[in-house]
């Protein structure tokens, strides 16, 4: 920032050079402020004439005073015209020249000699510009071989730029001098030749007039108290208001006060002839009210030791300014964001060398700053990992495609501890040109190895799945023959136990029948259950063997309603019904059958002497809903989301009151979402409801179920 500053001093000191100097003087200001600003080792301006539009070398600074003599004289020995060097391309092109080398240029140039002689090897040959006219060339040398920056560059294009201005000025006032000088020396002349004198004078105040009016800056007069005499349009325009409204105003209407004391003070410095900062920086006030902020150059016009006037060039450095603040506040935000960032962050050169790391990035290599910053890479990672990252940098470089994910990389810490981070990089462009990368890490150490254990844990589980599932398997095909091996001899021991019972083989007494009796229940008993089992066995297997067709749900509600009726009136439980018209659904009759009486039963056996059950059936919309109520014992609520389990029993003790496997309510659930429907349980602590939904004919139609 403190050479910016210079060199935009440097620059405004050219623009400010008293243009009233001698023309020798004025060239070699120009000269000195410009070889100084960048340590340059000597210059020269070239001219062109602008009668005769030939070269000369007008003035040199640090080569000697006989410096451009000799060099014309080298010329002419040689026979060759000045425009024989670079210079020439430049008058041509309008463009900058640099030799990098003075001495790898051909041997043959007449004033290598000089060269030698005065100890200078590189040169930068600048056009200095008029509009599209090259006027003249600001030449730079530098002692060593040197390779121009794009600031030296762009500093020494500004200059020359400046100092033309500063010529044709220079040779204007000069111009002006020598007509006046003239009019003194004829001032007793001819009437006509005085005035073609004023002639002339009117025609240049006309173009000063013109060029006061037209300047892309704005440009003011006021007398010594403050008050405005002349401004320009631009001045108008950015102020927002009309000659007449701020003609005869005083400045400090068109100011902030604290602004006003700055252009007070620097008033006083230079009219004392003190040192003054030039250009001074004020904040205006807009007609409109809007503050803008104005980069101001002032010249004093006195009359004996009083202020007659004031005379300024503001330029409008309100967006420059913003811009500026707005970059320091950027800088400063990601210099802080960088700092404090979780992941270690860090930029490389084009070699591979650290330029900066971030506080996260010290902490993971366990080092200081001083320890990374100019080290290279290969320093911090594996051989394996150098390698890849070599290959990714210079891809990046070359302007390759990006990797799609980022590599995976060893670093060595300090401690000589090794860590795996995870890379993400992208390439740093200054123009068109790539200086570096920028990269952020994220330590996956922890997280690869907990990926490790989890492969390993998934293997385990996978394995332990794949037994899991072929001990159900087996289970299932257990379950399947054994029932089958119970089933045939319980049915014949049924089937003999009823012809004892019936008499059929000769007569039993009272006793005996009463064991029979026994006999028949429990067998009864033991075929529903195995036939609950082979119930769940198909279930598992997917072959339940459901026969779909239309079924009057109203009518299989009514069937099971009285098929359950005899275990109803054994315990007084009155059955009350709320059933509207039902359309009929698609469905197998006999499996719904199955799951209306099971819950039936239940309601039955879990309800005490003298209660209620209630079935309600309803249509809806789009389905069709029967809801079981009893009034019995209950079921607890932590337990309403397992009834639906297999071989699940709220009380599942050898002393528990109510028998059953714990298998209804699963097949239940079973064949009713096999009808694409849903059911679930509600209870208090009057009794239970459970409530069946499914899908009505058009409803499976329209989804496609």
């Amino acid at each position: 920032m403190d050479d910016k500053k210079r060199k935009l001093k440097a620059l405004s000191d050219i623009a400010s050079i008293d243009i009233t100097l001698e023309f020798k003087e004025i060239l070699q200001n120009i000269l000195k402020i410009a070889c100084e600003t960048i340590n340059a080792h000597s210059g020269t301006i070239m001219l062109v004439d602008e009668d005769t539009d030939e070269v000369r070398m007008a003035a040199s600074y640090g080569l000697g005073q006989d410096y451009p003599e000799r060099v014309h004289e080298a010329a002419r020995e040689a026979g060759v015209p000045l425009t024989y060097s670079p210079s020439g391309c430049v008058l041509k092109t309008g463009k900058h020249y640099i030799v990098q080398n003075a001495f790898e240029e051909p041997s043959g140039k007449p004033w290598l000699h000089l060269t030698k002689e005065h100890g200078f090897s590189s040169i930068i040959f600048t056009p200095m510009k008029r509009e599209s006219k090259v006027i003249g060339l600001l030449n730079v040398y530098m002692a060593e071989v040197h390779r121009f920056s794009e600031d030296e560059i762009d500093f020494v294009t500004i200059a020359a730029s400046q100092a033309a201005s500063v010529v044709q000025n220079a040779r204007m006032c000069s111009r002006l001098k020598n007509n006046i000088q003239e009019l003194e020396q004829y001032e007793g002349c001819l009437e006509d030749k005085v005035k073609n004198a004023y002639k002339e004078l009117y025609e240049s105040e006309e173009r000063y007039r013109d060029l006061f009016e037209n300047a892309n800056d704005s440009l003011y007069i006021y007398n010594g108290e403050g008050y405005f005499k002349e401004v320009n349009n631009t001045a108008l325009r950015l102020l927002g208001c009309t000659t007449e409204e701020i003609i005869g105003t005083h400045i400090s209407e068109w100011i902030t006060p604290e602004s006003l004391n700055i252009a007070r003070e620097d008033l006083q410095k230079r009219t004392a002839g003190e040192p003054v900062e030039s250009p001074i920086i004020l904040e205006v006030i807009c007609k409109n009210g809007e503050h803008r902020w104005i980069e101001i150059r002032r010249r004093i016009i006195k009359d004996g030791d009083k202020v007659k006037e004031v005379h300024g060039i503001g330029r409008d450095i309100t967006e420059k300014r913003m811009l500026e603040q707005e970059l320091i506040e950027s800088e400063v935000k990601y210099r802080d964001l960088f700092e404090k960032a979780d992941d270690p962050m860090y930029t490389l050169d084009t070699e591979g060398y650290f330029q900066t790391i971030n506080n996260a990035g010290l902490k993971a290599l366990g080092c200081t700053k001083k320890d990374v910053i100019g080290s290279h890479i290969s320093r911090w990672l594996t051989p394996e990992s150098l390698r890849v990252s070599i290959e990714l940098l210079q891809k990046q470089i070359s302007g390759g495609d990006q990797l799609e994910q980022p590599p995976t990389l060893e670093i060595i810490c300090k401690n000589g501890d090794h860590r795996l981070a995870e890379i993400r990089t992208r390439v740093i462009r200054e123009g068109d040109r790539i200086t570096g990368v920028h990269g952020i890490a994220r330590d996956v150490t922890e997280k690869r190895r907990l990926e490790q254990k989890i492969q390993e844990y998934h293997e385990t589980l996978k394995k332990s799945c794949e037994d899991l599932i072929e001990a159900d398997r087996i289970k299932t095909e257990f379950i399947s023959n054994i029932t089958h091996e119970l089933l045939t001899p319980l049915t014949s021991i049924r089937g003999f136990t009823e012809l004892l019972y019936d008499e059929t083989t000769g007569k039993i007494n009272d006793g005996q029948k009463k064991s029979l009796q026994i006999i028949l229940r429990n067998s009864d008993r033991l075929i529903r259950l195995i036939k609950d089992l082979l119930d769940v066995s198909h279930l598992e297997k997917n072959k339940f063997g459901m026969r779909f067709g239309l079924v009057s749900i109203g009518d299989v509600i009514s069937k099971c309603m009285q098929d359950v009726q005899p275990q109803a009136k054994y315990k007084e439980i009155t059955i009350t019904q709320n059933i509207s018209t039902l359309p009929s659904i698609w469905g197998d009759e006999g499996r719904l059958t199955q799951v209306i009486t099971n819950l039936l039963a239940n309601a039955i056996k879990f309800t005490p002497q003298k209660g209620t059950i209630t079935v309600a059936a309803k249509e809806n919309q789009n389905e069709v809903k029967i809801s079981i109520t009893d009034t019995g014992i209950g079921i607890p609520h932590d337990q309403l989301s397992r009834i639906f389990e297999r071989f699940y029993q709220i009380d599942g003790s050898n002393s528990r009151k109510y028998g059953g496997a714990g298998l209804g309510l699963s097949i239940c659930k079973s064949i009713v979402e096999s009808h694409y429907g849903s059911i679930w349980a509600e209870s208090d602590c009057n009794g239970s409801t459970f409530h069946i939904v499914l899908p009505k004919l058009e409803c499976i139609k329209k989804t496609g179920l």
